[in-house]
Formats: C-alpha cells, structure tokens, sequence
C-alpha cells in the first residue's frame, strides 16, 4: 500500500473510530432511556415541558444563557456542587431525556440553574428563584438584585410604554438611572415571561432508582 493511502486509510479509521464511540456506543448506552415510573405515588419523571415554558427554553439557549449557566449538579465527590444547594442530588442521563440543546452548560460564570424552579426552605440563599419579580429586575438590571454581578442586562426582553388605566401588575420597580418618567412603565414582553416560566420549570430533585447512594427525597410542594 502506498504511503498516501496507508495516511487516508488510518485517517478515515480514526474518524470512524471516534464517531462510533461518541454516536454509535453512546446512543446504545442512554438513547433508550424512558421516563422512571412510580406506580405506587403515580408519578413520571421526567416530564416534558411544554407551552410557554418551551418557548422559553428557546430564549434561553437563544440568548447565551447556557453560556454562564450550568445545568449539570455535580456529585458530593465530585465537587461542592451539592453543598452550595445546586441540587438534592448528582445529575444523570435520565434527567435530559427530553433535551435536544445544549442548555447543559459551558461555563459556571453565574450559578448552576438545574433546580431553579425547586421550592425552597424560608432562608435560603437560593429562595428567591421562585420570585418572579425577582427574575424580571434581574434580567433587567442584574447588578439591581446582585450587586458585582457580571451577568449583561437584558433590557432588551422588556418595554417601555404609556400606563393606560391602572399599572401592569408585573411592571418593574425601577429607582435610579433607571427610573422611568412619570405616568410610564415598564414590563415584560412575551419572550422574557416565557424564559422566566422555564427557569420555574427546572426541577431536577426527583429522586432516581439509578443514582447512586441513598437518594435525597424531593422537596415537599409548597
């Protein structure tokens, strides 16, 4: 065999070699994963998220939120991830059956999102992920709520408009540089309610039969 075609040849297997590794192999091992079923507390998890909270799955990866923001709790071994309240548990495949994105993440610029929508206890430091308002002024203004936050504003997701008849009941409480004239307000639009309802939609807290050690029992609905 000649030098050019033995190169192409070794080329052409080590192309086919990773593709059946990372596609082929991988998909064997989690691409037949279903829903985990409860029959005794008829529960499915997980569920897929539908409606405006899918739309606003597309905002976020659309605007670069899975940039700076992981969606991948790491286990006690791992990392501290599960000391700093990411998360009751490690992460596993099953929890992204139904993801085709890339909101896992790249970097951790910002805190990981993966339970943002999980109920917590009166004093935590995460408690105020269920606020909704909270997520409006944060995208707004994110140094307004975190002071020495590096997170750009997205000031872009809202409107400025004239009050007709009495003020919008999720219309921004804004003070400074910010303030708007009198008689004006501003609100949400539709993209950034949307992206708001999917981060109060992430809740990766179930418990799992496949995860290893004793799994942490889910927060009680509040």
């Amino acid at each position: 065999m000649k030098p050019k075609s033995l190169l192409f040849a070794g080329t052409l297997a080590s192309f086919a070699a990773a593709w059946f590794g990372l596609i082929v192999v991988a998909n064997s091992q989690i691409g037949r994963l279903e829903p985990q079923v409860d029959e005794e507390n008829a529960e499915i998890y997980p569920i897929n998220i539908a409606g405006v909270a899918a739309q606003g799955r597309r905002v976020y990866i659309g605007n670069g939120c899975n940039y700076c923001h992981t969606q991948f709790v790491r286990g006690a071994d791992e990392g501290p991830d599960i000391l700093r309240g990411w998360g009751p548990r490690r992460t596993v495949a099953l929890d992204y059956i139904y993801s085709s994105g890339a909101e896992i993440g790249v970097f951790r610029n910002g805190p990981d999102l993966s339970n943002a929508g999980v109920a917590q206890e009166e004093g935590s430091p995460r408690s105020h992920l269920k606020n909704v308002q909270w997520h409006y002024n944060h995208l707004y203004r994110p140094q307004s709520v975190v002071p020495g936050s590096t997170m750009p504003s997205y000031a872009f997701l809202f409107e400025k408009r004239k009050i007709s008849g009495e003020r919008s009941h999720d219309a921004l409480t804004l003070s400074g540089a910010d303030e708007v004239p009198a008689g004006y307000e501003v609100v949400p639009t539709h993209e950034a309610k949307a992206l708001v309802a999917y981060l109060m939609s992430l809740d990766r807290s179930h418990p799992l039969t496949d995860t290893k050690g004793t799994p942490a029992a889910a927060p009680e609905a509040k």
